[in-house]
């Protein structure tokens, strides 16, 4: 703690330093003043928090400014002198008062009530522009406004993912990306304390209102860590650089528990851009599952059937805050300094309820097992940027710095008893665990683009990446004398670190209508894992080179084709490694394998873009093929008792297609739909841990996901939404997941002249949404449903501080990926 109390003082004498260093020096007297009151043209409302500056006649420098309050008067101390004023304020025209003189004979100019009107030009805009489009296509990524989604208001930042095109979250909240969870996440294009030591549980956790848009990155270039077979999922969170004071506040409510409010504000002036986050939330759900299995070699003592039902009561409060400040030193040097802090706070029950049935003796019995749990999360980032924009157009230099000191406690109380029904139930079993855990993790990266000739430009890139996971795991047992006993069967401390020193180079041109980029990255990696209970020590060392590759083919103005491809690399980590397992289930058991191998990727894709007035168009093929792929193979005991652990099993191949489609029927109807669907196959084989030797049959799995958005616009009373989502069944090397359907629908108004919008929307309004399997394995078959939780409705009402509603021309203010120019 004193490590991180010391760093947010650096951060905040840094940020101080920044301030006072750069402030204006001639500040003024308060005895003179410039003084007025701003109202809008036409309505003569007060025009809040423009900005007023005050520049010197002579030479037009800025000699200091304010800001207008929330009646529209301003007040700014000024020294004697000539000057001329300049009001701005988005959506509306600047205003010039000229001649103002302050001198001991007039101290105090009084510019009265000025009016302030809106822009014409940029209204007439908004009209043909339109609202920003709810899913933005370019061929190297796919961007998702996120507040365009009306089912999206009031959820999670899982509740996002898991309402996008290609995009899955599984019962235990895993993401994967077109059928592979192995997709890398980030936040604000890197590595961050909002993903926490588990990235399911901090998702859940991550307020959705403070997300502006994702980016879903499938082929990403050498510019990016090389992690993640399948892509990167990119998280924007909101941040604006617009002057003045402008933002957004949001509360929201719901059923079951869902209360919280978000805040996202930044002030500009002048030399200085601050700007800040904040979400609360408070949430419950109740979920449900189960299972019924059938062992093929039971014993005389075990089950031959087994029916499990399981209920949990999950939720808490959570909290995160992110505040910092762009420093702009001059025109081409900017410094920006951030702070990032986010805590949780949960009590967890789950309740497992086992009915056995024996033959051919035919005596049933009835197991329960009560979990009650409490976890607490907190998670702090600590990140300086700087930038140097050369005076060459495109030339420029950033250097990153990131430091996070990451904590979650777990602490249950496991209570388990048995019987013939539930009446005559005997407690038997008494166990307590507590699991503390801690990451920290440094990382410094430098970039530097340098363009040359017409459309040229080279990229030369380094990073140092160390992240160190330590896991105490303590497993107590009440005994006959009703004292508790360190159970040693369980009880483990596991050390994780991983080093990763990269460097990449990326050069690109234009010729015509083709443009091209070639990169190469190369990492370098030590991992490093310590299991001091038993003193296992693995190190694994080894540099490997990932290749990049894309060609456009500009076909005309509005449609162009896409070739591309990458090679990619995805670690094994954390509980993945570790062979100790958790208690939480004491008939199912998860252990990892400490002898994991990294996976390797190569990724190929061909896509095609059109981009019309009212509709747009991506269709595209991919290829990956995947060497020492990873599967969670499951084996049962003569007891009935699961084992669930990874290996390295074979080679995979994957191919698929993918179509993004947008076509506004009317000005009052738009309909937009994805569908990804995708075919891989794993050749049959057998694997081995210890003396243990696992066979598993090959699989060939066919499936595909869909999403149908329609999107209803009727003047003067509300907007609406309705989307459709399905995934097919999928086959496993041992069984395959079963078809999900689910219909989510909202409405949203906009009210007090648009500065406001109330919306509601029910998530999964047919209450469809589970998770459903089938497993095979030598001694037994298991049919499984999982619905982390049902139905829920949100009510959210959100107010805009001197903002407008996000409007954008169609195509407009994209992300270019990795050319410049817009040749995507």
């Amino acid at each position: 703690m004193k490590g991180k109390g010391l760093l947010l003082i650096i951060y905040l004498l840094a940020l101080l330093a920044g301030a006072y260093g750069q402030a204006p020096k001639d500040m003024a007297a308060p005895d003179y003043t410039v003084k007025g009151r701003l109202i809008q043209a036409g309505t003569s409302d007060p025009v809040e928090f423009a900005t007023v500056s005050i520049f010197n006649e002579a030479d037009s420098t800025l000699v200091t400014g304010g800001l207008s309050d929330v009646q529209g008067v301003f007040n700014v101390p000024v020294k004697p002198g000539e000057y001329y004023i300049r009001i701005q304020f988005m959506g509306f025209e600047d205003v010039i008062i000229s001649e103002v003189k302050i001198s001991k004979e007039t101290p105090i100019y009084d510019a009265g009530s000025v009016q302030v009107r809106e822009n014409e030009t940029l209204l007439e805009e908004v009209v043909v522009q339109g609202e920003r489009t709810q899913m933005e296509l370019t061929l190297d990524k796919k961007v998702f406004n996120i507040g365009k989604d009306l089912s999206n208001l009031g959820g999670s930042a899982t509740d996002i993912l898991d309402n996008l095109p290609s995009v899955q979250v599984d019962v235990e909240g895993n993401v994967s990306l077109r059928g592979s969870e192995n997709v890398r996440i980030l936040i604000d294009g890197k590595p961050s304390g909002l993903v926490g030591l588990s990235s399911n549980d901090a998702l859940r956790q991550l307020n959705g209102n403070l997300v502006e848009s994702v980016e879903v990155i499938t082929n990403p270039s050498a510019r990016y860590d090389a992690e993640g077979l399948a892509g990167i999922i990119n998280i924007i969170l909101k941040k604006d650089q617009n002057k003045g004071l402008n933002g957004s506040f949001q509360v929201n409510t719901g059923i079951p528990d869902n209360h919280g409010g978000s805040v996202n504000l930044n002030l500009r002036r002048n030399w200085i851009n601050f700007f800040t986050n904040v979400g609360v939330n408070y949430r419950r759900y109740n979920g449900n599952g189960y299972s019924e299995q059938d062992f093929f070699n039971a014993s005389a003592t075990s089950p031959s059937f087994t029916e499990r039902d399981r209920t949990h009561d999950r939720g808490g409060i959570s909290y995160s805050t992110r505040f910092g400040s762009d420093i702009y030193l001059n025109d081409q040097n900017t410094l920006t300094l951030s702070f990032l802090y986010r805590y949780s706070d949960e009590e967890n029950k789950t309740s497992l309820i086992y009915r056995d049935f024996y033959q051919p003796s035919g005596l049933d019995s009835l197991t329960l097992r009560n979990d009650n749990e409490g976890e607490g999360d907190e998670n702090l980032e600590y990140s300086l940027n700087y930038t140097r924009n050369f005076l060459r157009k495109g030339q420029k230099l950033t250097f990153d710095f990131q430091y996070q000191n990451n904590n979650e406690q777990e602490s249950s109380d496991l209570v388990q008893s048995e019987g013939t029904t539930f009446n005559n139930q005997v407690p038997f079993l008494y166990q307590r665990a507590v699991n503390d855990e801690i990451e920290e993790r440094f990382m410094i990266q430098s970039d530097y683009i340098h363009p040359f000739a017409k459309d040229g430009r080279l990229e030369l890139g380094t990073r140092y990446t160390d992240r160190l996971v330590g896991n105490d795991y303590v497993v107590t047992e009440r005994n006959e004398d009703g004292e508790y006993e360190v159970d040693t069967n369980f009880t483990n401390e596991f050390e994780y670190d991983e080093d990763v020193f990269a460097v990449y180079g990326i050069v690109s041109n234009k010729f015509n209508k083709i443009s091209w980029q070639l990169g190469l990255r190369y990492e370098l990696t030590k991992l490093v894992t310590n299991q001091k209970t038993d003193n296992q020590r693995n190190e694994q060392n080894y540099g490997n080179f990932f290749p990049s590759a894309f060609l456009t083919y500009q076909l005309t103005e509005i449609q162009a084709i896409q070739a591309s491809y990458s090679r990619r690399i995805s670690r094994p980590r954390g509980r993945r490694l570790n062979p100790f397992s958790s208690i939480s289930d004491n008939r199912n058991y998860y252990l990892g394998n400490p002898n994991l191998q990294p996976e390797f990727t190569d990724s190929y894709e061909l896509g095609y873009l059109l981009n019309l007035e009212k509709s747009s168009f991506y269709g595209g093929v991919y290829y990956r093929y995947t060497e020492g792929v990873e599967q969670r193979l499951r084996t049962t005991d003569s007891e009935g008792i699961t084992y669930t652990r990874p290996y390295n099993v074979s080679i995979e191949r994957s191919y698929g297609m993918e179509f993004n489609i947008s076509q506004d029927f009317a000005d009052w109807y738009r309909v937009s739909g994805n569908m990804n669907f995708f075919r891989s196959y794993v050749p049959g084989g057998s694997v081995s841990f210890g003396d243990e030797v696992l066979n598993y049959d090959e699989a060939t799995a066919t499936s595909l996901s869909s999403r149908v958005s329609n999107n209803f616009k009727l003047k003067k009373l509300f907007d609406a939404q309705i989307n459709v989502n399905y995934r097919a069944p999928r086959n496993t090397v041992q069984g395959k997941t079963l078809s999900i359907t689910s219909v989510d629908v909202g409405l949203s108004r906009d009210v007090f002249k648009n500065k406001g919008t109330l919306a509601f929307n029910v998530r999964d309004l047919f209450n469809t949404r589970k998770h459903r399997s089938e497993t095979f394995n030598e001694n037994s078959f298991q049919y499984s449903e999982f619905q982390w939780r049902s139905t829920t409705a949100t009510l959210s009402f959100t107010y805009r501080l001197n903002q407008k509603k996000q409007r954008n021309r169609d195509g407009e203010n994209r992300e270019e990926g990795d050319f410049d120019g817009g040749e995507f």
